[in-house]
């Protein structure tokens, strides 16, 4: 019988009885928000829990990792605008995160990942996470599943602008919920989308950064090309992610702060 991985469905004194020396807990931050005509609202969320549990069912046995229900609603006010983009603002996102941490601290764990879905967030969980290291001492990640697969193996017919400008709802995201959930993506009304970014050096890229929303670049809610994704793309997509999380989960449970250099600069 497999060991039961998701908190969600044990009992605390099961979860009372797990050897949390090493253990790490493991929260899904998704989102509720736009993904152009094609893609679910819940994309975010899809992503993050699906490659996560998927990936978790292919530890071996003896790596103490497990799962948290998601988080589905986090601070996605860029899209805003948008019919049916819920979100929450930043400072409410960090005090939820940080009261998350702050629990599964009491729960005896001391280690734990925010697994991301939405790069919205990435902001507050920079700073969520370092403020939870501070209080609490627990040993604390965060990274996302996408991170894994951007820009891995695009066909030619798909825009060369994808590989640096394909950041929302564009060829990744809809290789990956095509994978999860197939039923959901409407490939008939997938279309590319490229807003004319800026050459001047300041935008989305460059030494300098222009805030944006989607409205400010997107009439669709697309940043990319979301066109040509196969079923074959769509799983070695998948199967990219997943490898890929398998390998983050088990560095995280191995993983422990390097004792600092003494202050005469040597090393213990």
């Amino acid at each position: 019988m497999a060991i039961e991985r998701f908190l969600g469905h044990m009992t605390w004194p099961e979860i009372k009885a797990i050897d949390k020396s090493e253990a790490l807990a493991v929260l899904p931050v998704g989102a509720t928000e736009q993904h152009g005509h094609h893609l679910p609202i819940y994309t975010d969320t899809i992503i993050s829990s699906g490659v996560l549990e998927r990936a978790m069912d292919r530890l071996p046995e003896v790596v103490p990792a497990y799962r948290l229900p998601p988080i589905t609603i986090s601070k996605s006010n860029e899209h805003r605008g948008f019919p049916g983009t819920i979100w929450i603002g930043a400072k409410t996102l960090y005090d939820m995160l940080f009261e998350v941490g702050r629990s599964v601290h009491e729960s005896g764990f001391r280690k734990l990942c925010f697994f991301n879905g939405h790069g919205g967030n990435v902001g507050v969980l920079h700073s969520v996470t370092r403020d939870i290291r501070d209080e609490f001492g627990m040993t604390i990640f965060f990274g996302s599943a996408s991170s894994y697969v951007n820009g891995l193996g695009l066909p030619p017919s798909v825009d060369s602008r994808e590989k640096n400008f394909g950041i929302h709802a564009s060829f990744t995201e809809t290789a990956l919920v095509k994978a999860l959930e197939p039923e959901l993506v409407k490939d008939e009304l997938a279309k590319p989308c490229f807003p004319c970014y800026p050459t001047t050096g300041i935008g989305l890229t460059g030494k300098v950064y222009a805030q944006w929303k989607t409205e400010d670049w997107s009439s669709t809610g697309v940043f990319g090309d979301p066109t040509g994704v196969t079923n074959k793309i769509a799983a070695e997509y998948l199967e990219k992610a997943v490898e890929g999380t398998v390998k983050f989960l088990q560095d995280m449970v191995e993983f422990e702060y390097a004792k600092p250099p003494t202050e005469d600069g040597l090393e213990h």
